[in-house]
């Protein structure tokens, strides 16, 4: 399948994004189809909060974190999740409980 990517995002993004340990996407082994909707979802570079709990999550352990709006919190816990779905598999494989509003309408 070809990548489609988005116009890149040239909103001015403040330090709780931007200082990263420059990791990539690729760095965490995930499936090609789960990588390919990153980066067209427009994803370049996880953000600290998914560089910290991605491998984590990855392992089977749970994470308890805590980020400001808008640093990547959903695909912290979406990505792991996603990646260890087996869609071979006609069960539930996760449940995600989200405790506010906003989270929800994600």
């Amino acid at each position: 399948a070809k990548l489609k990517l988005p116009p890149p995002d040239t909103r001015i993004r403040t330090s709780d994004v931007t200082n990263t340990k420059g990791n990539e996407f690729e760095d965490f082994c995930l499936k090609r189809d789960l990588l390919m909707g990153i980066f067209e979802k427009g994803w370049e570079k996880p953000s600290p909060i998914q560089e910290a709990s991605i491998p984590i999550a990855l392992t089977g352990r749970d994470i308890l974190a805590r980020a400001k709006n808008g640093t990547g919190k959903t695909g912290a816990y979406a990505i792991p999740c996603l990646e260890k779905v087996d869609v071979t598999k006609n069960m539930v494989q996760a449940l995600i409980i989200v405790p506010t509003r906003e989270l929800a309408l994600q």
